[in-house]
């Protein structure tokens, strides 16, 4: 895909940031504050296609967002090996690597735990969780080697439903409970070094996500879905997305921790 690289600007210049899954949505907000920010920007993607009828961000996605100035690269973040080579080459091409955000997510379903078919378990688990993994494994060879004053970063994008049970999601709530465990187990593993884990966890949010969550329920509206939390009305990709910036820049303070950016979802 053409790009055209960021122009580094702001108090976080000279850092440089791969956000998988950021095409649309969350991360396409979460890249656009990066790039403000001083980021040079890089973002993994899968492009056109679907999972289960799920669609992939398409082309036009990508469009606008390298028109802001971000290097846009076809990559599965399902598969592993795709992975790791796309991440080793925007380290080779710049020379580091300070933030690793992985945005990427899926939602299908609309049954109960016991008639959702294995194959949609498998796929969201892939989806939703394996990107985190792989995104990570990844990125961290690439983090260890910058110093602590870098605040070197691997966030990822989980949800509400990774730390509760949702009606008729069970494949997405189990799979995003496993991005939640990706946090914490490299939040674990990355003790006594300088690199940061840190989980942000949105509620209902005014995506194409929240649309299709709606479908699985047969709403005509996404409003009843964002009925229990504060403002009682979906929050904006850039209000979450500005939860994830800080969790990108903010270092160790945040370290292990999983971030609720959900209007009080299930509180208030």
């Amino acid at each position: 895909m053409t790009a055209v690289r960021a122009t580094p600007a702001g108090p976080a210049a000279g850092r440089v940031a791969v956000v998988g899954g950021g095409a649309r949505g969350i991360g396409a907000a979460l890249v656009r504050m990066l790039v403000a920010s001083g980021h040079t920007v890089e973002v993994l993607d899968a492009v056109d296609g679907d999972t289960l009828g799920y669609p992939h961000a398409a082309a036009a996605d990508v469009a606008v967002l390298e028109g802001d100035g971000v290097r846009c690269h076809a990559v599965d973040l399902r598969d592993a090996d795709a992975t790791r080579a796309a991440v080793d080459d925007v380290a080779a091409r710049h020379g580091r690597l300070d933030v690793a955000a992985s945005t990427a997510s899926v939602i299908v379903g609309g049954t109960p735990l016991w008639e959702t078919p294995p194959e949609v378990r498998d796929a969201l688990l892939a989806a939703d969780a394996a990107t985190a993994w792989n995104l990570a494994a990844a990125a961290v060879p690439h983090l260890l080697h910058r110093p602590a004053h870098d605040r070197p970063t691997v966030a990822v994008l989980t949800s509400v439903a990774g730390e509760r049970g949702l009606y008729g999601l069970s494949a997405y709530v189990v799979a995003k409970h496993a991005a939640v465990g990706v946090v914490r187990a490299l939040a674990a593993d990355l003790v006594g070094t300088a690199v940061t884990a840190v989980g942000v966890a949105p509620g209902a949010t005014d995506t194409r996500m929240l649309r299709a969550t709606a479908d699985l329920y047969g709403l005509d509206d996404v409003a009843p879905l964002a009925e229990d939390q504060q403002g009682r009305t979906p929050m904006t990709p850039d209000e979450v997305a500005a939860v994830a910036l800080h969790a990108c820049t903010a270092g160790r303070v945040l370290h292990g921790s999983v971030l609720a950016a959900d209007g009080g979802f299930g509180r208030v």
